[in-house]
């Protein structure tokens, strides 16, 4: 099985991890956008063009199953086109974390702009626009990394679970941990959930 996995940049890359740990039997291409990064603070027509033409670059290599590791992306996957199955990381946790009343979620600022996590949660949601911190992971300086997410957590605190809506964001998850105590959510886990239940991991 050939799959392609699409980012804005090495965010997708904690996707990419997940999949090679738990589904090694598999040929994986990567997609890196790091030309028009960061997604999160530009227009959807701009980052739905972006992501066609790259899904186009996926078609051409002839892959079975493209995977959208951006939450940016994935809150506007309506717009996205292919004629090979688009798995995004924002639809699949449908029905999965109700067991929690109160749920934050940090991401990029279309990616809240687009309202898509109320589409799949019934809890009540937090939602946090951190437009600074892909630019810092990206830029692999953490100086005023504490800093700024002390100002983007400081609304969590009565939160029973945090929800990383950024691929980029559990590259930095050991400095969340500092402000956030509970349960910290990756999207990436669902990602390999839905392979597995593909029958497409061996």
């Amino acid at each position: 099985m050939k799959i392609g996995i699409l980012d804005s940049g090495i965010g997708g890359l904690t996707v990419l991890k997940s999949l090679l740990n738990k589904c090694p039997n598999h040929e994986y291409i990567y997609f890196g956008d790091t030309l028009h990064l960061p997604y999160g603070e530009k227009t959807c027509e701009e980052v739905v063009g972006y992501a066609n033409e790259i899904i186009k670059f996926f078609e051409n290599e002839k892959v079975d199953v493209i995977v959208i590791a951006c939450g940016t992306l994935s809150s506007n996957k309506e717009h996205l086109k292919s004629n090979k199955e688009i798995i995004d990381i924002i639809s699949p946790i449908k029905n999965k974390l109700d067991k929690y009343s109160k749920i934050s979620i940090i991401a990029t600022p279309l990616s809240i702009k687009t309202n898509a996590f109320k589409k799949y949660l019934t809890s009540e949601l937090n939602l946090i626009a951190c437009p600074k911190l892909v630019p810092i992971i990206e830029g692999n300086d953490y100086s005023s990394l504490d800093n700024v997410l002390k100002d983007y957590l400081e609304s969590t605190k009565d939160s029973d679970a945090l929800i990383l809506g950024c691929t980029h964001y559990p590259i930095i998850k050991e400095y969340i941990k500092k402000f956030f105590t509970k349960d910290i959510i990756c999207l990436d886990d669902f990602i390999v959930d839905i392979i597995k239940d593909k029958n497409i991991s061996n």
